[in-house]
């Protein structure tokens, strides 16, 4: 299952080898009001950097696909 990082409903992917420093920089973006760039995919796979302003982000979801959905079996 792939990563994902939603803001403000844009989906972005989260590359395996990226994932613990874009939840890391989420966070910080988020509780600090910073500005943070992000290391991303878009849906087409291509690598893009991708600014967020925890200021003015209304939501940030990081779905790092643990464990399974209520839709999905294990």
């Amino acid at each position: 299952m792939r990563k994902r990082l939603f803001i403000d409903g844009a989906e972005w992917y989260i590359p395996n080898a990226n994932a613990e420093e874009v939840t890391r920089l989420v966070r910080e973006a988020m509780t600090e009001g910073r500005t943070v760039e992000l290391e991303l995919d878009d849906a087409s796979g291509r690598a893009v950097t991708v600014f967020l302003n925890g200021t003015t982000a209304a939501s940030v979801v990081v779905d790092l696909g643990r464990d399974p959905r209520p839709s999905e079996m294990s």
